[in-house]
Parts: structure tokens; C-alpha cells; sequence
């Protein structure tokens, strides 16, 4: 299904004998036709079912929080959490998402939605910076693996800052490419003030983390390229005066209104959180590696056509302005950075998935026009498919969710069926239509899940039902929450659209507590009375304290 209009045979590969493309539907279909494709499985996975579930975990509550009260008030330079400052990141996301909460209204889809809309932003970014170096055909299926992705499909639909950091360092690669690859580059300033806007909004994203990432990938790319000539591009004024405009008025004024702010945000969550373990993140040097493979699901398999690429640029010794060896230094220093830190999440390497799409990309051009074998990149393809599908089908945890088989089967199916024809084209060595089924299959999988599956979840995930029972029980009187987790408990707080109080025995009873059957026993050992209201999930028991009453041990 995918093939291009014209060669783009890119600058940093030897010639070789190459063989004849396999006709398929894309290759002969026009315009229309790819970027329909395209489309489609960016708008799905992209933006569709952004509230088919609640909020979920410690952060993402606590970040649309202070991003729905910010909209509420009239304070845009201090983050607050429930009137309280809250110092732990910079603002960009919280403007972002309160700009969301005053178009759309008190909605996840204003939390979520500037997530989605960066990954988007990263995806025009990058994808036209593939088109200017590999070719259309490298765009092409940029598009369709960036968007698909398990890194951009969990990150891209979280209210988190992870993505809008991402996408601010992918713009700051796609004007830092050309300054430092392009000898005789025209509108050079114009690339510098796009650069340094970019790199200051990535530094209103997360912090100081933006410019030492973005500087030490820049100069690691040059390095790699052979264009260490031209690196001071990124230094001249055009960029200075840009990327201070940016992003120091805030910090200059945040920094005026809260003197402590210094301290908490760039020594404990910056440094300290490097340089130690306090924030009890730990984990092994090499938690990035698969943490990465994973990132590039399904599209994993196409590390090794990466490597082969690699290894016959690195032999013919013709690597000088190589775009692809600039892409590596970009994908490897974030690695290896975070590798080195105290405190290891996930999200941190999410800034090198982007670069490392466009090379995986790139690598299966390469195959699709015959340098290599398509037929075993297929069928890798569609392994990787194969174990996510079995892994989603005994992964622990989906059978005790309460949700009913009929729900996960067709999920299941969805993957499963993808992964046969993927197999099947694979095995004929049509390996662009593999990738336009499994890019295909995945959207049609998560649209599936948003419909079914995680409507369904949802009690068992978010505590958006908890609270809405809860709210409608309590009847304007104070809510309590006992022995929840933290997710829970922040949850909680942002459906009731406030604090919400821990339990204590000498409260007053009639008091209505949202708690686990675990703290319902703690609080009957306590010599409350409680009063069982609405089991909602396993997480989460709705009750009602009241003197003298000894209720059986809920099961």
C-alpha cells in the first residue's frame, strides 16, 4: 500500500542494486488516497475517546486541577492546587489546559486535548522534516508510525506535560536540523528565531531539562554528522532573543511572587530529583532499553532494518551532513541522560521516540525499495503484533477488572486479525501493506477500546463514578475519604471539585466516606458504626458512619 511519487533516494545511503518494487495500493493510488490513510488513523488515535474515561493516577487529577482553577481565577503566573501554590512544574501545560477548560468547559476532554493537539504539532513538525531530507515516502509512513505508536498513544491522551515537552524539543529538532546539516542554508534567521521560540516553550514545558536536552542532543547530532562547523547557528542572536522572550518573563514573575519557588522547583524537582532517589523512582541502569522497545510498539521489528541501515552508512564512510546520524545523537542522548538519573519514569525518554520514528521510517523506505528483505521485516512486524495480542489477553489484572468477556473480546479480535494479515503480507513480501494494516488495525483496536472497553473500566480505573455517587449521596454535605490510594484520593478531590478530608474517629457521624472494604474494617476496629451505601468498585466503597451500628464485613 505505500510507496512514493518520485524517488528520494536520501543523501546518506551508498547506491546499491536495488530491485523493483511489489505494486501495491498505495504505490498506484494517489494523493488522496495516502493522506486519507494517514488521517484516519491520526484523527483515531490521536483524539478520539479522549473522555471515554476519567482521570486517572496522582497526576493527571492534580494537573487538570490546577489548570480548571486557573481558568476560574485570575491568576496565570502561580500554578495552585485547591489555593495552594504548586511549584513542581512550569506553566505551559496549565495555560494550555486552561485555555481548553474556557472553550470547552469543565470536560477531560480540556485536560487531554493539549496532548493530543502537541502530538499532532510534532507530528506536521517531523513529518515535514522527513519529507525535506528522505523524501515522501519516508513522510508517508512517518505518519502512519508516529501516530499508532504505544508511546503516543498513551502520552498523547494523558494530562500530563510529557507530550507538550516532546513536542517542543521535536519543533526545536526540525529548525536545528537544517542550521546545522544545510551548508548554504537561506533564511538562516528565520530558522533561529523558530529554533529558539521552540526551545523556549521547551523550557516552559519542563524546565532547565529543555535546554540541556535539546543543546546536548544538538551538539551530540553535530558531532555524529561531521557539522560541528556549524553549530554556533544555534547560538546567535536571533535565537538568545527569542527564546528569552519566551520563556523568562514567566519565571522572572513567578519567581517575584513566590520566593520559594527556586528552591522547590529547580533544586528538589530538578537536581534532587537527578541526583538522588528521593522521590523513590528508582530503577536500573538499563530501564530505558526496553522501556523503549516498548515506546516503538508495534513498530519495534523495525529496529533491525534501523541497524542494517546504520552499519552500511557507517561502512561507506559518507556520513558527512548524514541527517540520519544527527536523528541518532537526538534519539540517544535522552537515553543515556535519564539513564544516569536517580529518578527513572517512563515518560522521560519520550523526547526521543519522535526522532527515532523518523529513522525507523526511514529504514523501511529503504526496505520497501528493495535494499533489503521485506519479507522477514514483515513478518517481524507482525510478531510484534502477535505478542501484544497474546500479552493483552493474559496480562494480569483483565480478568479481575469486573469487565465482561463479551467487552474484551472483540478487542482481541481486532489485534488478532491484524496480526494474521500482517503475517500473510509479510510472508508475500508486500511489506507496505503490512504497515498500512497493522497502522490500520491498531486505530481500529483502540477505537474499539474507547467504545467498549474503557467505559466499562472506568469505575475500576478513575474515580469519576466514585465521585459522582458520591456527590449525589452526600447532598451538599462534606465528603470524607479514608485509606484510598493517592490516585484515588486526588481523583476524588478534582470530580468534587475540592479538598477532600481524611476520615478521622472523632468526626461527627452521618458522615459519608468514600474508602475500601480494607478501610471500612479499619474504621469498624476504630468502634465506628458504618452503613454501606453503594459498592462502586474494588476500589472504592461508598459508606455512611452511624453510632451503634455494627455492620457484617463487607465481601
Amino acid at each position: 500500500m505505500l510507496g512514493s511519487t518520485a524517488p528520494d533516494i536520501p543523501a546518506d545511503m551508498p547506491p546499491q542494486r536495488t530491485r523493483p518494487v511489489a505494486s501495491t495500493l498505495l504505490a498506484d493510488s494517489g494523493v488522496r488516497l495516502k493522506l486519507g490513510l494517514v488521517l484516519v488513523v491520526t484523527y483515531v488515535c490521536l483524539f478520539h475517546g479522549l473522555t471515554a474515561f476519567g482521570l486517572v493516577g496522582p497526576d493527571e487529577p492534580r494537573y487538570a486541577a490546577i489548570a480548571r482553577d486557573m481558568a476560574a481565577g485570575h491568576d496565570w503566573i502561580t500554578p495552585r492546587l485547591h489555593g495552594t501554590p504548586w511549584l513542581e512544574k512550569p506553566i505551559l501545560y496549565y495555560w494550555s489546559a486552561a485555555v481548553g477548560y474556557r472553550l470547552f468547559g469543565n470536560s477531560e476532554l480540556a485536560a487531554r486535548l493539549p496532548s493530543a493537539l502537541s502530538a499532532l504539532a510534532t507530528m506536521l513538525a517531523l513529518g515535514w522534516l522527513t519529507r525535506r531530507f528522505y523524501g515522501n515516502l519516508s513522510a508517508l509512513l512517518f505518519g502512519l508510525l508516529f501516530p499508532s505508536s504505544v508511546a503516543v498513544l498513551v502520552f498523547a491522551r494523558a494530562a500530563t506535560p510529557d507530550m507538550l515537552f516532546s513536542s517542543s524539543l521535536a519543533l526545536t529538532l526540525a529548525a536545528a536540523m537544517p542550521l546545522v546539516l544545510v551548508p548554504q542554508l537561506t533564511r538562516v534567521s528565520a530558522y533561529q528565531i523558530a529554533f529558539g521560540a521552540a526551545l523556549g516553550l521547551a523550557v516552559l514545558a519542563k524546565g532547565p531539562a529543555g535546554m540541556v536536552l535539546a543543546g546536548a542532543s544538538c551538539l551530540l547530532g553535530a558531532v555524529l554528522a561531521k557539522r560541528v562547523s556549524f553549530v554556533w547557528r544555534l547560538a546567535g542572536l536571533p535565537v538568545l532573543a527569542s527564546v528569552t522572550l519566551v520563556a523568562l518573563p514567566w519565571y522572572v514573575l513567578c519567581s517575584l511572587q513566590n520566593p520559594e519557588f527556586i528552591q522547590v522547583f529547580l533544586v528538589s524537582h530538578n537536581i534532587d530529583r537527578f541526583l538522588t532517589p528521593v522521590f523513590m523512582h528508582s530503577q536500573p541502569f538499563w530501564f530505558f532499553g526496553p522501556v523503549m522497545l516498548l515506546a516503538l510498539a508495534p513498530w519495534t521489528a523495525g529496529l533491525v532494518a534501523t541497524l542494517q541501515n546504520a552499519t552500511a552508512l557507517l561502512k561507506c564512510r559518507r556520513w558527512d551532513g548524514s541527517p540520519s546520524m544527527f536523528l541518532a545523537g537526538w534519539t540517544l542522548f535522552p537515553v543515556v541522560f535519564f539513564s544516569l538519573s536517580q529518578s527513572k519514569l517512563p515518560g522521560y525518554v519520550l523526547p526521543a521516540v519522535p526522532a527515532a520514528t523518523v529513522l525507523l521510517a526511514h529504514a523501511l523506505a529503504l526496505v520497501l525499495r528493495g535494499r533489503t528483505h521485506a519479507r522477514a521485516h514483515g513478518l517481524g512486524l507482525a510478531a510484534v503484533l502477535g505478542a501484544m495480542t497474546l500479552t493483552f489477553l493474559v496480562a494480569p489484572g483483565v480478568e479481575s477488572t469486573g469487565v465482561e468477556p463479551g467487552a474484551v473480546r472483540p478487542l482481541a479480535v481486532v489485534l488478532g486479525v491484524t496480526a494474521l494479515v500482517t503475517v500473510y503480507l509479510g510472508h508475500r513480501g508486500r511489506l507496505g501493506d503490512a504497515v498500512a494494516t497493522a497502522a490500520l488495525g491498531i486505530a481500529l483496536a483502540l477505537w474499539q477500546l474507547n467504545v467498549a472497553v474503557l467505559p466499562a473500566l472506568d469505575p475500576m480505573i478513575s474515580s469519576r463514578a466514585a465521585a459522582k455517587a458520591a456527590a449525589e449521596l452526600a447532598d451538599g454535605r462534606p465528603v470524607r475519604s479514608h485509606a484510598l490510594h493517592r490516585a484515588w484520593h486526588h481523583g476524588l478531590e478534582y470530580y468534587l471539585n475540592g479538598p477532600v478530608s481524611e476520615w478521622n474517629p472523632a468526626d461527627p457521624t452521618g458522615m459519608l466516606v468514600v474508602t475500601t472494604t480494607r478501610g471500612m474494617r479499619e474504621m469498624q476496629l476504630e468502634g465506628t458504626g458504618v452503613v454501606i451505601l453503594q459498592p462502586v468498585s474494588a476500589d472504592a466503597l461508598l459508606v455512611r458512619t452511624s453510632p451503634g451500628t455494627r455492620w457484617p464485613t463487607y465481601r
